[in-house]
This record gives C-alpha cells, structure tokens and sequence, in this order.
C-alpha cells in the first residue's frame, strides 16, 4: 500500500471515529455505509471494532470494505474506543435496529458473551473477527476469523532469538492486559523463551495500550536504564514507537505483529527489524464473506477461518507494500 493512500486512510479512520459513537441515527449509520444505501442491498451489517486508531484497525476497515462492496451488502463501522459497555451498547442497538449480521471484535472477551447471546438469540448472525470471545461457541457464536496469534508470537520470538544466536537482553511491549490477542502472542514468546534460557528478559514487560506513543516513551526510558538487545512487541503500532526511541539502525532487534504500512515503512528505513503479518484486511473480509454465506442460508467450511502468518522483513518487504 502506497503511503499516500495509507495517508488517506488515516484521515477516514479518524473522521469515523468521531461519528459514529453507535448505532445510533441513520444519519450515524449512513456517515459509516461501505456499501450502497440505495435500497438495494442484499443485507445490512454491522462492524464493530475495539478502536480505529492504529494501521492494523485501518486494513481491518479497508478489508471489510472492499468484500462489503464485492457482495453488494449495507455495512456500517462502528468503534468501540476500548471500552466494553459501549461496545454491549452498540450491539443491543444494532439488533434493535434491524442489523441481519454484527461483526465484532470483543473488547472483553470474558464480558461480551452474553451481549453476542442476546443478539444471536433474535436471530441476528454474530461473528467475531481479529479476536474472539471466551467459549465463543457457547454464546451462538457463528464463526470467527482471526490469525493464529500463539504462533504468530512463537514465530517473531523464534526470529529473534535466531538472530541473537540464543543469547541476549531482550524487554517486551504489550497490548492492553487482559486482551485476548496480546495474551496468545505473549504465550507464543513464553513457549520460545524456554527454550532458550540465555535470553533474559531485563524488565517486566510493559503494557504500552498498542499505542505508538507510549511505546517510544516506554522504551526512551528503558534505554537510559538497560543494555538491550531486543525489543519485542505485540503490534507493528508499538514496535514503531520503539524504532522511533532507538533510532534508525540503532543494532537492537526490534520486531512487531501485523505487518502494516507503518511497519513495513519503518523496516525499510532501519527503525525495526521485522514483522509478522497476519492479514487484518483478509480477518475482516474472510467474516463479511461467512456472514453473508449464512444469511444466504449456506453452509460453512469451517466456523474457524484462520488467515496465514508470514514473516517480514528487508529481505521481502518488497513483496508486500
């Protein structure tokens, strides 16, 4: 993807943030429409993300976009900003308004199965992309599509640690505590890291919100305290933010999950070392496919729709801007 139209992309995510707090008036779901609202659209969906702040959450939009207009369905996008009783709101209104899907990455994964319950229990088609909630199955759940995360942390830990030659200082950034995805990469780092005892971790691993900004901070400070030779972080967002404290070609590994635009910039200028994509835009696309595959009255495959983990780094960068 070309910067300037990354560029662009930023600007909608934000414009999309600001309005479209819910559900809430048609005006709201109309500012959010991927799809024609002519009157002629085979079904009315909802996507409701954790946030839309960040290159991944962008792909997300841009991916569930372009399947939305392939198959000719109403699709709205919503942002949950983080928090859990919005994103319970903005499920309870979307059945009250008539959505024949809801898409939604659970911001608690323990907390949303009863709201994905209640909404799959009025007959509404509920899938959880990027993420998915605790016993997801349990709720009436129909599908969920999303990377492997445990071994998409098992494959950027095994990068590191090869190219450390199994010995080193390394720290880790994380995502928010308690977020599903962040706890399956950091299983995948733990599954690598006992097998490997001369790496050591110097610091406990900081929660960095998968923000950019409270990476740089985080790590500005840890280098002005520890010899590191490897940073790992649990989103290309927060590996940025490290490359930016360290600088362009400092000699410390540092490696991301997600393989965005901004990753991919950063490796291209010296500021991380690597990535893992896992394909956000095919997450999003993969359940706007299932979705209208059983409004349809279909069958799935597989309810598990797993997108492929690919490591990233100077070598192929090239392949995939």
């Amino acid at each position: 993807m070309k910067m300037k139209k990354f560029a662009a992309l930023l600007t909608t995510g934000a414009l999309m943030v600001g309005m479209l707090a819910g559900c809430g008036s048609s005006s709201n779901a109309e500012a959010g429409s991927a799809a024609s609202n002519s009157g002629d659209s085979k079904y009315k969906i909802a996507l409701i993300q954790q946030h839309q702040t960040n290159a991944f959450q962008i792909a997300v939009t841009e991916g569930a976009e372009a399947k939305a207009e392939e198959l000719g369905v109403d699709l709205t996008f919503l942002s949950a900003d983080q928090d859990a009783a919005t994103q319970i709101s903005q499920i309870e209104q979307c059945v009250s308004e008539g959505y024949d899907a809801i898409l939604f990455e659970p911001v608690d994964p323990d907390g949303l199965g009863a709201a994905a319950k209640a909404a799959a229990d009025k007959g509404v088609v509920v899938i959880n992309i990027v993420s998915a909630c605790t016993d997801w199955e349990d709720y009436g759940i129909s599908a969920v599509s999303y990377g492997d995360n445990v071994t998409a942390g098992e494959e950027e830990m095994q990068h590191v640690a090869d190219l450390l030659d199994g010995k080193g200082n390394i720290a880790i950034l994380t995502g928010p505590s308690g977020d599903a995805s962040g706890l399956q990469r950091m299983q995948g780092y733990e599954n690598v890291l006992k097998n490997y005892p001369d790496l050591v971790q110097v610091v406990q691993p900081a929660d960095c919100q998968w923000d950019t900004a409270s990476a740089q901070s985080t790590v500005e400070s840890w280098l002005s305290a520890y010899d590191l030779d490897a940073i790992i972080c649990e989103n290309d967002g927060m590996a940025v933010g490290a490359g930016n404290a360290a600088g362009a070609n400092s000699g410390i590994i540092i490696t991301g999950v997600d393989g965005t635009p901004d990753g991919l910039e950063a490796i291209g200028d010296g500021r991380i070392t690597g990535t893992v994509s896992q394909d956000g835009a095919a997450q999003a696309a993969n359940g706007i496919e299932a979705a209208v595959t059983l409004l349809d009255g279909g069958t799935l495959e597989s309810n598990v729709i797993i997108t492929t983990n690919i490591w990233i780094d100077s070598d192929n960068m090239s392949d995939y801007e």
